[in-house]
């Protein structure tokens, strides 16, 4: 199988991006037409819901609570 999918990966690449599949359907920043790869990584990682709370607040629920202490090494 790892012979056949490095044997394999050089060609699929492209025939894959040949397709001209838009980038909002594709769940890859990497390849995107864009070419801002660390751009997308970066606003996919602000706009994660574990990065948000209710509140709308910056510091996630239970961070304070759970991750301060671990920080801190005050278990």
């Amino acid at each position: 199988m790892k012979k056949t999918n490095l044997a394999l990966r050089p060609q699929i690449i492209p025939i894959i991006e040949s397709q001209g599949i838009p980038d909002m359907f594709l769940q890859s920043a990497i390849g995107n037409s864009y070419g801002d790869i660390y751009e997308t990584h970066l606003r996919w990682a602000e706009e994660s819901r574990l990065n948000t709370t209710k509140a709308g607040d910056a510091i996630p629920d239970g961070y304070l609570e759970y991750i301060t202490p671990i920080l801190k090494a005050k278990l």
